[in-house]
């Protein structure tokens, strides 16, 4: 058979495999999001179903970067049900994380992908790991504006600032500079503690609460203005 003809028909065999892993995969995910937009709880037999399908999927093509994100999500919905044992938790942490890293090496610029395994190795109290600092970071890096994506890092990073190295502590901060500007309802939301304004604003490493600080004015005016504001209540609050 001529080489041309061979070309035709791999390629035929792929869409039609393709084809078929969407046939399981589609309904799977689509079943998936229903549920999460519901805010119903996912039951142990739905699960069981959705990872059997996602599975057939991947097998029938393998390396999509979709599939197997959608299989780290199953996972990491696991991961909220509050009455987990300790080996559920790591066993499905676990898990998430091997989907979710395997995905992120197909695509590795998708900032929700980053923004999962930030929010899992949380879950897995790995807030000290260079693996969820790194997470926080790609995640700023590549969906600085992606307000589900600010939200996250934001809710993340100010929980765990003490354990954050520096490069992390500035995406944070950053993401809640955007924040202010995007969505700045939300975000005093999520910082609706004064230990989080404490940790971030006074922080020796960004000094954002430093009232001549250029750098802090210039790459954090909105948070700069924020802090100030916040130090002056507390000022008041001693007087």
């Amino acid at each position: 058979m001529p080489l041309v003809a061979l070309l035709l028909v791999y390629a035929l065999t792929q869409a039609a495999r393709n084809g078929l892993a969407d046939v399981y995969a589609r309904p799977a995910t689509n079943f998936l999001q229903d549920k999460r937009d519901a805010d119903d709880v996912l039951t142990d037999a739905e699960r069981q179903v959705i990872i059997s399908n996602l599975g057939k999927a991947l097998k029938l093509a393998p390396g999509n970067p979709v599939t197997l994100t959608e299989l780290g999500r199953v996972h990491r919905i696991k991961l909220e049900i509050e009455d987990l044992d300790t080996a559920e938790v790591e066993r499905h942490g676990n898990a998430a994380l091997d989907y979710y890293q395997q995905a992120a090496r197909l695509r590795p610029a998708w900032p929700w992908g980053w923004r999962a395994m930030a929010r899992v190795r949380y879950e897995l109290y790995e807030d000290d790991s260079a693996a969820y600092h790194e997470a926080l970071v790609l995640a700023t890096q590549f969906g600085p504006w992606e307000n589900s994506v600010q939200r996250e890092v934001a809710e993340l990073g100010v929980d765990t600032w003490e354990s954050l190295n520096p490069a992390a502590k500035l995406a944070v901060a950053s993401m809640i500079e955007r924040g202010l500007l995007r969505q700045p309802a939300a975000i005093e939301d999520i910082m609706d503690f004064d230990e989080y304004w404490q940790a971030v604003c006074f922080d020796t490493t960004l000094d954002i609460a430093a009232s001549q600080s250029s750098v802090a004015t210039n790459r954090f005016p909105r948070l700069h203005q924020r802090c100030a504001a916040f130090a002056t209540a507390q000022a008041q609050e001693l007087t």
